[in-house]
This record gives structure tokens, sequence and C-alpha cells, in this order.
């Protein structure tokens, strides 16, 4: 067979011109984050690098992602340029090597290892990493102390290693670490690469994600198929409902990959929509699944704000059809001399709370770039009896949240636990107790990397008077014990660990100084643990009626919403079944048997059911 010289150009170029399709679509969609290979013919290719920077950061040997921050000088050097509004990177962040990124805020490993040319690259502007000498600080969330060193990056150095062996300042133990309120691609005041993403949560230490791009549904899972990260990061398909008067997580649900958005409502659709449209919209997009209140105190989109809710007034002036709300949002996690929004949104929820209105406490960054709110700033841990991403259980991390099973934070972390009296067995953060002598048992400890500054814990029980502990400067872990008086009706106790002092902007964005002047200030919440004061076997505060402490079993009765809560995520068809599960572990048959009757739950109104043991060690000792 003869080929001849046209036909071979023919071939070439259609071959050619596919490519450059191909290529220009994944580049639209920016999804590539392997470095591209210069194109052949035009201008010159760009001379090779002599220096290459050979990182590996670990974690007790093994590799993990992290950011590697390279200082100048006294200032970080900044890679890419700021394309939206003149102040935030969202698309001129430039892939240096496979699963690198380099970003205004630093370099971005998924793996924690890399071989990273230096003096030479295709990033505008670059070189993204001249020649030089450079102080260099790694770091990979609040969970590790930040590490510094130095690297000589001269020109004609060849494969220079920089070795960052972190150390862990705490360990959240039983919890997987989750940031449910990010965007990407798909959101209109973003555009980040979907893969970017994944990149920035992973090097966070953050395990669970939910993609929230403002009314459009989609989720991170062939993202993170694709960058090869499925053993230590899991995505919710998720959605943020935009409208004027506020902004609303829902997750998961269900993306329709051929329809506009994902198949999720539009911008004009819902805009203008009252604040019990919006619940039900999300109720409808979502039907068995979390709806979450999205900074209500941001001021702009805000719902809180929006109405003039003054924090105390009840009932407040909207509807309260929500699950989870964003106690520590990435925009509002500071306090100030002359603004304490961390304070306010503390005080909302602890309204909520003392009123019945039992929800989920969270945090999450809310992040849109690469450096104004940077991942994983603020976070939600949920405790989980077995907290592992491969597989990963959605079902049952979703009961966790259901249950009130976390901590909040934006910086430290709180290991709390509440018992009747000293010695007796103890609840953690949702759970509850029965205290019938008046007081209880509290058990506390804050842990914190050395750039995060807690001065004091507050202990708040509902209707009575609380207490506040100062922590000694400068401690990484610090313990309380104590009696707490709880009076003699059913109550709450909630406690949070804050201080004063911003955490270093390099490590949270930049987003506070230019716009508020101020910085991310440490707070964390661990969801408050419900008191039945008056041994009934009921937790009645406001408008919650919650049967509690039957056996292992909790039953919520919450108007005319019953479930059975589950950390397990058993699901039972009907109430016979759920019997008969616990006729097979042994426990608490006959109290079921008697709460079922008494409070009229048919075989549909049973959803769920629990076995609640105690999960690891919630915190350091």
């Amino acid at each position: 067979m003869t080929v001849t010289t046209r036909a071979l150009a023919g071939g070439l170029c259609a071959a050619l011109v596919g490519a450059a399709v191909a290529l220009a679509v994944a580049r639209s969609a920016a999804e590539q984050l392997t470095p591209e290979a210069p194109p052949a013919g035009g201008p010159a290719r760009r001379p090779l690098p002599t220096t290459t920077l050979v990182v590996r950061v670990t974690d007790r040997g093994t590799p993990v992602g992290a950011r590697v921050l390279l200082f100048a000088g006294s200032e970080p050097l900044r890679i890419g340029s700021l394309d939206l509004y003149g102040a935030r990177q969202t698309t001129t962040a430039c892939v240096l090597a496979p699963g690198v990124v380099g970003s205004w805020d630093g370099l971005i490993l998924a793996r924690g290892v890399a071989e990273i040319p230096v003096g030479s690259d295709d990033c505008t502007p670059g070189p993204a990493i001249p020649y030089g000498r450079y102080r260099v600080w790694v770091w990979r969330g609040i969970e590790y102390e930040l590490w510094q060193g130095e690297v000589d990056l001269s020109a004609g150095r060849g494969p220079v290693e920089l070795a960052a062996p972190l150390e862990r300042a705490w360990t959240p133990y039983g919890t997987l670490a989750a940031d449910l309120h990010v965007h990407a691609y798909a959101s209109n005041d973003s555009g980040l690469p979907n893969r970017q993403r994944v990149v920035a949560q992973v090097a966070a230490g953050i395990q669970v994600i939910a993609l929230s791009d403002h009314n459009a549904s989609g989720d991170l899972d062939l993202d993170i198929a694709q960058l090869g990260l499925a053993d230590v990061v899991a995505s919710i398909a998720s959605n943020e409902l935009t409208s004027d008067l506020m902004h609303v997580g829902v997750y998961p649900v269900t993306v329709d990959a051929d329809a506009p958005r994902g198949g999720s409502p539009s911008e004009e659709d819902i805009a203008d929509a009252t604040a019990q449209d919006v619940f039900a919209l999300a109720r409808r997009l979502g039907p068995t699944g979390i709806v979450q209140l999205n900074h209500p105190r941001l001021r702009s989109g805000a719902l809180f704000d929006a109405t003039e809710w003054d924090g105390h007034a009840w009932p407040p002036p909207f509807p309260l059809t929500f699950d989870a709300i964003e106690v520590v949002s990435g925009h509002t996690a500071f306090n100030a001399s002359n603004d304490r929004r961390l304070d306010e949104c503390v005080r909302d929820f602890y309204t909520l709370v003392d009123h019945g209105r039992l929800a989920t406490p969270v945090g999450n960054s809310d992040t849109h770039d690469l450096n104004w709110i940077l991942d994983g700033t603020a976070r939600t841990y949920v405790f989980l009896d077995a907290p592992m991403i491969q597989p990963f259980d959605e079902a049952a991390f979703l009961a966790a949240l259901r249950a009130r099973r976390t901590v909040a934070t934006s910086g430290p972390w709180l290991d709390v636990e509440i018992a009747p009296a000293r010695d007796q067995p103890t609840a953690g953060p949702g759970q509850s107790i029965r205290a019938t002598r008046g007081s209880a048992w509290v058990d506390v400890t804050v842990a914190q990397a050395s750039f995060v500054h807690v001065d004091r814990l507050r202990i708040a029980v509902g209707g009575l008077a609380g207490r506040t502990i100062e922590v000694p400067p400068g401690a990484r872990t610090f313990r309380w014990t104590g009696v707490i008086d709880v009076g003699a009706v059913d109550t709450w106790i909630g406690v949070t660990a804050d201080g004063d002092t911003p955490i270093p902007s390099e490590l949270t964005g930049t987003y506070f100084q230019q716009k508020l002047h101020v910085g991310v200030t440490p707070l964390a919440i661990a969801a408050p643990v419900l008191v039945d004061a008056d041994g009934d076997g009921r937790w009645r505060r406001g408008d919650a009626n919650v049967v509690r402490h039957v056996g292992h079993l909790e039953l919520h009765v919450i108007g005319q919403r019953r479930a059975v809560s589950d950390f397990h995520a058993f699901e039972a068809a009907g109430a016979e079944q759920v019997l008969e599960r616990f006729r097979v572990d042994g426990a608490y048959v006959r109290d079921v048997a008697d709460v079922a009757a008494e409070e009229g739950v048919p075989a549909s109104g049973v959803d769920r059911f629990e076995h609640d043991r105690r999960a690891a060690p919630q915190g350091p000792r």
C-alpha cells in the first residue's frame, strides 16, 4: 500500500485540529493539572531549568498534601495574577507539575511529593519561581504545626531536596474533616478549575467536600477519581441556592449532567424568592438531604441580617426549616473590637437551641478562589463510628450530621465530655445526659497549633449563668474539669473556645485584611449536649419534645417529624425491624417497644435507629 505525502499531511492536519479542539475544551473547562507540552513549531522553546525543587512533605513518614510558601525577603512569592475583581485568583494559577498548583498563596501539593522546575516554566508571568534563596513555610491546615526552613534555589544546582516532616498539633479522633460549602468553576463569582479546588482542599487536610456552586448542582467525584485522590477525599453532590435574601446549601442533590446547571433552578428563578420559598425549593431539590443555612450574618445574602433579627426575639421573622447552620463561616470568622461577628453567630445559634430548635452547628470556608479565603479556613469535624474515606459511607455521614455530632472550628480543637457526675459514662457533642441532681460533670480539652491563640473557654448553660475559664498564654493543650450547675428543668450545655489574636493571613487568606482590616480569629464550638434534668426520659424545651435515653436508643419527636437517630446508618423499613435489630444486639428491646408504642410511631415513621456506642477518644490528653 502506498501512502502519499499529501495523505500524510492531510491526516496530520486533521489530527492536529482534533487535538487542538480537545485541548481548547480542556483548557476552557480548566480541568488540566498536568503542564502542557510546548507546541510544535512557533516560538523557540523556553530554556530548560537548571534547578529543580524536590519536595517531600510527610506526616510520620507518609507523604501528605500540603501548601508550601516561599518568601523572597519579607514578602511571599506570588504565582500568577489576581484575575477577578483585581483582588482574587480564580483562573490564573499555574500547573507546575502533576498534582502541583502554583498560586498567589504558595505551591499547593496534592500528595506532598513533587519535582518543581525553578527559573523556567510556562507560567504567566514567569518564571513562577525565580532562581534565588528562600525562606519556606509548609503547612497542612489547622491540625499541624507550621514547618519553617530555608532553601537555596540558585541557578545550576540541579535537584534540591526540601524535606518537611510535619508535626501534629492535635488529632481529631473518630471524625472526618469536612468543608461543606465551597465554590469552583460553575459559580459566577469563581471560575476556579474543579481539580484545583480538590487539590487545595486535600492540601488543607479536608476529607469530605460539598461543591456548593451558586444555583448549580454538582460534585467532584470525577475530578477526585482522575486525580487519583479517592483514598484521601470524598465528595457530596451539593448546590447553594442563592437568592437576594439568603443562601442555602443542600446536599446531597441529584446532578443531571445533561441539564443546565446540573438540573438546578436558575438565578432568575430564585432571585426574588421568599425565605419560605427558598427552603421549600431546597427540600424539593434534596428531599432526603441536609438543608444548611449559610453565612446568616454576612450582611449580604444573609437571612438574619436581611430580616433584621436581633438574635434574641422569639419567634424570629423567618422559617426555621433548616437542618444545619453555619456558625463558623469563612467570611465571618472574626471577632474585632468593633465587630464581634463570631460572637453574634454563637449568640444566634444558642438562642435557637434555647427555644428547642435543634440545628447542627457547622463551619465551612465558603472559599471561591485561591487567595481570599483559603480552603479549610473554617471546617466541620463529624463524629462517626467508622470514619473512613475509602469506602465513604455517605448515609452514615449525613446521619451523624443530622444527629448534631459535630465540632465546628476556625483553628482550635475541642474535646467535650459531659456526665451526670464524675466517673460516670460521658456524652459528647450532640448527645444527651440524664442529670437529676442539679449539676453535671464537665471535662473539656482545647488543643491548638502554635499559630492559634485561644484565650478562653466558655461553658454556657441554657437559662443559667455559665462559666468562662481563661486559657494560659502559649498553651498548646489545656484541660478543664469541674461541676456545672444545670438546675431542675431540662437544659443544654454548650462549649466554645475562642481568642482575639488573628491567625496569620498567609494561612487563612487575604480577604479580611483587604475588606475588613481584621483577621481570622480562632473559635471552636461543639454541638450542645442536652440535659434531661427532671429525669422523665424526655428533653422538653421551647418547641422541642425529645424522647431521650431509652437504653442506647434515641427517639426524636419534634413537631410531626419522628425518626430514630442513627450513627451506624442501619436502614429500617419499619418499627418491627428496629426491634429485631436490637433483639440481635441483645439491648433494650423492652424499652424500645415501650417508647414506640407510647409515641405511636408507625412502621413508615421509623427511618433509622442507633446503637450509640462511645467512639474513640475525641481529642488528645
